[in-house]
């Protein structure tokens, strides 16, 4: 619940994107585990140290709840995240509003 609400809380600018030079880049929210992690890769830490650095830092924030030493993966659209929701309810949304723009466009198409 943690991890959900960090994303929640979070705005497009909160996110970063690290691992640029081990080649497994991610976008990740900000908080103390990001801020470290960024510096070493700046300063030149080896590919292997910083897989090392990395590692069970998702599970640490996923499914343990650690959002400050974890890495909370998430993409920019975070920001337009408001709200927890069952992935059901969120398909049923779009289905309805997939159907309501077929049915306004209905009589346009030829």
């Amino acid at each position: 619940m943690a991890y959900k609400e960090k994303v929640i809380k979070s705005k497009d600018r909160d996110t970063e994107v690290c691992g640029v030079t081990t080649g497994h880049p991610v976008r990740v929210i900000h908080n103390r585990f990001t801020r470290h992690y960024l510096q070493c890769e700046r300063n030149g830490m080896s590919k292997e140290e910083l897989e090392q650095l990395g590692k069970g830092r998702y599970p640490a924030a996923a499914v343990q709840g650690d959002v400050e030493e974890g890495s909370v993966m998430a993409g920019q659209i975070c920001g337009l995240v408001n709200k927890i929701e069952p992935a059901a309810d969120i398909v049923a949304d779009i289905l309805k509003s997939a159907r309501q723009v077929k049915q306004q466009i209905g009589g346009i198409i030829c």
